[in-house]
């Protein structure tokens, strides 16, 4: 799920969030993932507390799953602190093993310094406006003021050499179904980078739900369904 935690890295908006966000505080999504009609894991997506980051009111968005084809087998854990005045990222940390490969990174972001800084790795490097990383950005993108038929670009992902990202918002809405086995329109979105592509299906209503994903990876299309909501 590397591709999915890549592309899942910049905002819509230029300035932090306007009114009430559409989560809060103990909303969990729950996703089963697909390689064509194959189960192939879970993950869990939620807003687990707030808090206090180098003195600054924060929300903590955390990501955990696990899955994959046999020989590809993976576990993924993400957690976001960002500021919940400004919605700037703060301190992003990700760990990632497959097999017996463990990938794990922290960065402590200072939007007010344009800077960011990785634990552990002397020095520090350039980060654009308002920057965000990507688990940041899912939440970001539920707030957004999506028209049909428009492409957005932006350039708020932490490290700079991933920007810009373009997002692609579909002529028309499609039906999704939610875990509650009713239907509701969505906007379909194709979200590039560098190269990559990922589709992601958003409610049209108040919340927003991230309902469905489609994610290419090394061993095929993966696709991600919202199974459950707490």
């Amino acid at each position: 799920m590397t591709l999915l935690s890549l592309l899942l890295s910049h905002a819509l908006l230029l300035t932090g969030l306007a009114g009430a966000p559409p989560f809060g505080v103990g909303e969990t999504l729950r996703y089963d993932a697909k390689l064509g009609y194959f189960p192939v894991g879970t993950a869990t997506v939620a807003v687990s507390r707030t808090t206090q980051e180098r003195g600054i009111a924060a929300y903590v968005f955390t990501m955990a799953g696990q899955g994959g084809p046999p020989g590809w087998r993976v576990r993924y854990d993400l957690t976001s602190w960002v500021d919940s005045r400004r919605f700037n990222s703060l301190r992003f940390h990700r760990k990632l093993l497959q097999g017996r490969k463990l990938d794990e990174n922290e960065y402590l972001i200072l939007p007010d310094s344009g800077r960011y800084r990785q634990v552990g790795v002397t020095g520090e490097w350039v980060a654009p406006p308002g920057p965000l990383d990507e688990l940041a950005f899912l939440y970001f993108l539920r707030t957004a003021p999506l028209k049909l038929g428009e492409t957005y670009s932006y350039s708020r992902y932490f490290k700079t050499g991933y920007n810009p990202v373009q997002v692609k918002v579909a002529d028309a809405l499609e039906t999704v179904t939610l875990p509650d086995g009713k239907t509701a329109p969505a906007y379909p979105l194709e979200v590039s980078s560098r190269g990559m592509v990922m589709k992601v299906w958003m409610t049209d209503d108040a919340r927003r739900l991230p309902v469905q994903l489609e994610v290419p990876l090394p061993f095929g299309l993966v696709a991600l369904q919202l199974t459950g909501i707490e």
